[in-house]
């Protein structure tokens, strides 16, 4: 058997374009190697804690293997295979064994750390398994073909799961996910950012543009040759743009690998004219002689030399036909998509709780009743938190009490924004939706965990309008400073954060997991509320704003509540919970610190609380009531004063 065929050339073409971008990744990891020492993102110290226990047993052997230096002999032997990959005139014998080394490499290297990867990372390893794959079927030619068939598929589904993700994402159907991608430090371009937040055409045009492209690539596999090879050069340009403009080198060598093997199928399955072949070959009978074709189909004449038959009129499309199927599909996925988009909001307005309040060109989900003319209390949630949280504090509040609870954007049921999301902008929605609902001053503010900062930040922009606050185990401005417990543990929290984001965006709902952050505290609300906050904190939109506010935490709100230094006269009411309190001394330190805001203060500690069950637990939420009617009795009397 000659190996020099069409196959080999197909997976030659695929090693070569993927060894390059295997190596720019692994010189970038080399000139990088903080990151994968001690204190480094890709640390091995935290690494080692998101594997499975049955690894336990080989924990001497894996600190050995993954410590480091050690693990940068990994990365330097990952970039000797991809240069063995380089160079001419090495044999397949060479070729199997150098990716098969590019693939243990890479799993060694995912299995050490869960991040500082990205799409590419994936495909590249099933292109190097093919070629494996590929170099142990000998001669068989047709589990050859189907080597080469299956890498184009999954390069086909790679982009279309890719679009389907966009496609139900509601960031990505209004466009703000294009501003919010390129203001990232990582994947940003000043310039970009700038043209498409002030034009929200734009960014919703390129939103769609990469939506309706992702999800049309697999008809390269099936279109007529014209058009299969415009969607790969679609394709092409695309990956050079997102080089250029967000840095992904490397999705220009991993995608564009598989593309050999995606025209190579689409030449069986499409062809010239898209047509089935109607020869079929007979032999001669003796041994040796070569087999001949016979074609059914009527003789191709001289001025038809070069057209297939199905790209003759009636015998298939012709381009000007396959441009219009083209359209036709792109049509059709907007046309499905709009109506998934209305479908998703209907779907979101009809679970909601409370009501669907809209500001611009966005909605905020609220819980509230400013019937009676205030004073008004206005709860703020923690960190990824709907506005259901606070559903026994809100039972609890007595009869002609105002109050106003709501979700910030892309948490629970309000609809994501895509610009900043900083102190100040935080402060004037908060200032823009209590007008809209008619709330009357003084308001007390009720923050809980990251709502306590954001509650402060806003009494230091709006004293005027503030008669008092109560903090609900709260963050302080300065913990991150002066607590090493908060420290080493915010590396666990973005983690987590990430991790429920990816399992909400592949998986759909993860509650019931027992290390899902949906899973526990909500599940002593009332029944049917813990069953509704579990499934909102499902959607993937819920993880990424977390995500996002996590970074305007300490880049903004923190900075800015530091700024209020002092409250009095104004009540200020501050629960612990006893179980954090435990964990970290330096935490209660900072809680009395709140207390001393002002001079008309309580402090009270809920011996037997969580960080979230101080809310969540009809017990504990009954404290943070009486607090709030303490706070309030003091605002009154301060107001008839």
């Amino acid at each position: 058997m000659r190996f020099g065929d069409d196959i080999d050339v197909v997976l030659r073409r695929a090693e070569v374009l993927t060894s390059v971008g295997q190596l720019i990744g692994a010189l970038e990891q080399l000139s990088a190697s903080a990151e994968l020492g001690p204190g480094g993102f890709l640390a091995w110290d935290v690494g080692r804690l998101g594997l499975p226990p049955s690894w336990a047993p080989a924990a001497r052997t894996l600190d050995r293997l993954f410590g480091h230096p050690q693990v940068l002999g990994i990365v330097a032997a990952r970039g000797l295979a991809g240069l063995g990959l380089l160079m001419p005139g090495t044999g397949r014998p060479a070729r199997a064994a150098l990716s098969a080394t590019m693939c243990l490499t890479a799993y060694g290297l995912q299995a050490r750390a869960r991040y500082g990867f990205d799409g590419s990372d994936p495909l590249a390893f099933v292109t190097y398994a093919c070629s494996v794959l590929e170099k142990t079927c000998g001669g068989d030619r047709r589990a050859r073909e189907a080597v080469v068939a299956f890498l184009a598929a999954q390069a086909c589904l790679s982009y279309a799961t890719s679009g389907v993700s966009k496609l139900v994402s509601p960031v990505w159907r209004d466009g703000s996910a294009i501003p919010r991608i390129f203001r990232t430090e990582t994947l940003g371009d000043a310039f970009l950012h700038r043209a498409v937040r002030d034009r929200p055409w734009l960014a919703k045009t390129l939103a769609w543009s990469t939506i309706v492209g992702e999800l049309s690539f697999p008809l390269a596999l099936v279109a007529p040759r014209p058009v299969a090879r415009g969607i790969l050069a679609a394709g092409a340009a695309f990956h050079l743009g997102n080089a250029r403009l967000m840095g992904l080198n490397r999705f220009v060598w991993s995608y564009c690998a598989t593309y050999p093997a995606i025209a190579h199928v689409s030449r069986s399955l499409g062809g010239p004219g898209a047509g089935p072949k109607t020869g079929r070959t007979v032999s001669s009978g003796r041994a040796g002689q070569q087999s001949r074709t016979v074609t059914s189909g009527p003789t191709v004449r001289g001025g038809d030399t070069g057209r297939a038959a199905g790209d003759s009129p009636g015998g298939g499309l012709d381009r000007a036909g396959a441009a219009g199927l083209a359209l036709l599909a792109g049509v059709g996925v907007g046309t499905t998509a709009l109506g998934l988009a209305r479908q998703q909001r209907l779907r979101r307005a009809g679970s909601a709780p409370g009501r669907l309040v809209r500001l611009g060109r966005r909605e905020v989900h609220v819980l509230a009743d400013t019937s009676s003319g205030g004073p008004t209390v206005v709860f703020e949630s923690g960190l990824a938190c709907p506005v259901t949280a606070w559903s026994w504090a809100l039972r609890g509040l007595g009869p002609g009490v105002d109050h106003v609870a709501y979700d910030r954007p892309g948490i629970g049921w309000s609809a994501p924004y895509g610009g900043a999301q900083d102190a100040e902008w935080n402060s004037a929605a908060l200032v823009a939706l209590l007008a809209r609902l008619q709330a009357k001053p003084p308001f007390l503010l009720v923050g809980h965990s990251v709502g306590g900062v954001l509650i402060r930040s806003f009494a230091r922009r709006h004293p005027e309008m503030v008669g008092g606050l109560v903090f609900v185990d709260s963050s302080h401005p300065e913990q991150l400073d002066r607590s090493a417990g908060q420290r080493e543990t915010l590396p666990w929290v973005r983690q987590r954060l990430s991790t429920q984001w990816l399992r909400a965006l592949v998986g759909g709902p993860t509650a019931g997991r027992s290390d899902d952050l949906a899973a526990g505290p909500f599940g002593f609300l009332p029944a049917a509320v813990a069953a509704t906050t579990k499934a909102r904190m499902s959607t993937p939109a819920t993880w990424w704003s977390a995500r996002r506010e996590l970074r305007q935490w300490h880049q903004s709100w923190s900075p800015d509540a530091a700024g209020l230094t002092t409250f009095s006269p104004a009540p200020v009411a501050v629960l612990t919970a006893g179980e954090t309190a435990r964990s970290d001394p330096a935490h209660l330190g900072l809680q009395r610190e709140l207390a001393e805001l002002s001079t008309v203060s309580r402090h009270d500690i809920v011996a037997d609380a969580g960080h979230n069950t101080l809310v969540t637990r009809r017990e504990h939420a009954d404290r943070v009531v009486a607090s709030i009617e303490w706070a309030l009795a003091r605002t009154t009397e301060a107001g008839h004063a």
